[in-house]
């Protein structure tokens, strides 16, 4: 911070009046005076009666970073601090949970680079936005039979469960599924972590 004097001279007569005004540089604040002045007041007054020393104190104020997530997700901080500094240089990385994709920050960040810097210059709120990914389920078929899907959806979310019949034709027999799918099983339930291709195979009797 900084000190103005009124007047502003190099040296004064005996009784002079001479008003200090502490000014705080942004991320500081004025805390009191000191030496042949005392009190927090600001603007103060000191009347000169011989050489005098005056100390203006200034503290750092402290910030504090909202975190908050839409979606699912969370927020890595780096440095990971309850509060921080006027200038500090925070890095914060979206972790999508498994399904889920990073969209965008908002409030006191904005953009969808990840990671991401922000700089505090006062209390901070930011939110992550996550997105629900969709995945394909491919069913083909090698032989003649048919497949029923339920249910059938266009496309579906990670975790969803989805069941498979396989139904031969006259003249042949389901033998198994292959593809992302190895299995035996008719019907199948398959859990949806990703696009997903699955083949049913017949042969015939």
């Amino acid at each position: 911070g900084s000190v103005a004097l009124d007047p502003d001279q190099p040296d004064y007569l005996y009784g002079d009046v001479v008003t200090l005004t502490a000014t705080a540089e942004p991320g500081w604040a004025f805390a009191g005076w000191s030496g042949d002045l005392s009190g927090d007041d600001n603007p103060q007054a000191l009347t000169i009666y011989s050489d005098a020393a005056v100390t203006a104190t200034f503290q750092a104020l402290t910030y504090t970073l909202d975190l908050s997530v839409a979606g699912s997700g969370s927020v890595a901080v780096d440095p990971d601090q309850p509060v921080y500094l006027y200038g500090d240089v925070v890095t914060l990385t979206a972790v999508p949970d498994p399904g889920w994709g990073f969209a965008e920050w908002s409030g006191d960040l904005s953009g969808s680079d990840n990671p991401e810097t922000l700089t505090i210059y006062g209390d901070s709120a930011v939110m992550a936005t996550f997105e629900a990914l969709t995945y394909t389920l491919e069913v083909s078929i090698t032989g003649s039979g048919s497949v029923m899907v339920s249910p059938v959806q266009a496309d579906y979310l990670y975790g969803d469960v989805i069941t498979l019949t396989a139904v031969a034709d006259e003249g042949w027999i389901f033998v198994g599924w292959r593809g992302d799918v190895v299995s035996s099983d008719n019907p199948l339930t398959v859990t949806i972590m990703a696009d997903t291709r699955v083949e049913a195979v017949f042969v015939e009797s």
